[in-house]
């Protein structure tokens, strides 16, 4: 089985629990927390290894757990990837999570590229420019990436703008070439 439709299971498996109990926002927050942990790759490769066994994984995943609060739901979950032998893939599953909970939500995320980080007065004016273009509530996430020189690329689910000074460079390059 490959391993995204196995982060979808787990991912859909721990949204049932938290729609039943009424905090998978709550959930998705904690996910988040832990994920960002996961981010380092000493971390994620202690996990992927063979070298450790459960009992060391569990070890190290309750030092984690110390730093960073989690409810009894997350906190079980995240023990029972490591019993299965899932726990590696917790970046897939809060991903997968994040995409269910928006669904069953009715929200949408945008991931926006940008040349530097916008302030939040501009967020807020973007993610109401995108609500209107929806007509859901937009969660706005941004990426800073210099190399776009200005302007921004804007992804929602499978669609995406690029407003980005760069590729209206590339288009004129590309239309001065042509008409040489």
């Amino acid at each position: 089985m490959r391993a995204p439709s196995i982060a979808q299971r787990y991912a859909q498996a721990l949204l049932d629990i938290g729609v039943e109990r009424g905090v998978f926002e709550q959930l998705g927050r904690e996910l988040d927390r832990v994920g960002g942990l996961f981010k380092a790759p000493d971390l994620l490769e202690l996990f992927r290894s063979p070298k450790f066994d459960a009992d060391t994984r569990k070890r190290v995943l309750a030092d984690l757990l110390l730093r960073v609060m989690v409810s009894p739901v997350c906190r079980n979950f995240l023990f029972l990837l490591v019993d299965r032998s899932r726990i590696a893939l917790l970046p897939e599953i809060v991903e997968a999570y994040h995409g269910l909970a928006d669904a069953h939500s009715g929200r949408v995320r945008a991931r926006v590229t940008v040349a530097r980080t916008l302030s939040e007065p501009d967020v807020a004016r973007l993610r109401t420019v995108l609500q209107r273009s929806t007509g859901r509530e937009v969660i706005v996430e941004q990426e800073e990436d210099p190399a776009i020189i200005g302007g921004m690329i804007t992804r929602i689910g499978d669609r995406t703008h690029d407003g980005s000074i760069r590729s209206q460079l590339a288009r004129l390059r590309s239309e001065l070439k042509a008409a040489r």
